[in-house]
């Protein structure tokens, strides 16, 4: 009976000293979820974004508690900035955060001089257009007549991420649209595509040819794979 009892003592004893640790965890979370020690007082912005709305970050971050925030605290802001694929957040403690901006590419600076005011946007990765003036080293396109046929801005999505897979600079490229036809310019060298259709396929063949050779002259498509070139 005495060695029962012995046992029994440990086991409680046992038991009491889990209990114990589980409140003392339970306390501590709580009192660092709720310390102002822990609220976040900096906050830094990394990245650009032409929407200017970073402060929509600060304001939903600043004297929250840092161990509740997380990438996905600013999902909704996220659906109001269209050209920011992502947030990355990152922690210095007790009070610091830094969230990173990742925009999505910038494909394509477009100039639209269909209106008495010409126009100035950006084209984006996922085809979002953005009005801008600033000037960027990235391939431009000159609209000077319309309309722009429907699919029109995954066509240049389709272009020039397939020129950027070869070994070309492909934000030297220049490209202009009349409204019918859709011509390029690349170095010394001039690119009739015909109409803006099936630009992934015609730039792969462009790619291709101009990866491998000094073309000086002029390259004409006549279908979506076959070009002819007339190069020095």
């Amino acid at each position: 009976m005495e060695i029962d009892f012995n046992e029994q003592e440990k086991v409680s004893f046992k038991s009491f000293l889990i209990f114990t640790l589980l409140l003392l965890i339970v306390l501590n979370t709580g009192f660092m979820l709720n310390s102002t020690y822990f609220r976040i007082s900096e906050i830094e912005l990394a990245g650009s974004n032409e929407l200017s709305q970073e402060t929509d970050f600060i304001k939903l971050a600043f004297g929250q508690s840092i161990w509740l925030i997380n990438d996905d605290t600013f999902t909704n802001e996220l659906l109001l900035m269209p050209t920011i694929q992502s947030v990355n957040v990152l922690k210095e403690y007790p009070n610091k955060i830094t969230i990173e901006l990742i925009e999505y590419d910038k494909i394509l600076s477009i100039t639209d001089l269909r209106s008495s005011v010409p126009k100035k946007r950006t084209l984006y990765k996922n085809m979002v257009e953005i009005e801008s003036d600033r000037i960027l080293n990235i391939a431009t396109l000159t609209i000077t007549n319309g309309p722009v046929p429907a699919g029109f801005n995954g066509e240049m999505v389709s272009l020039i991420m397939t020129l950027k897979s070869y070994d070309l600079d492909a934000d030297t490229f220049n490209f202009n649209f009349d409204g019918e036809f859709f011509i390029g310019e690349y170095r010394d060298t001039d690119i009739n595509f015909g109409k803006p259709v099936d630009l992934g396929s015609k730039s792969a063949a462009l790619g291709a040819l101009l990866e491998n050779s000094d073309c000086v002259g002029e390259v004409r498509f006549i279908s979506k794979e076959d070009l002819i070139a007339n190069c020095d």
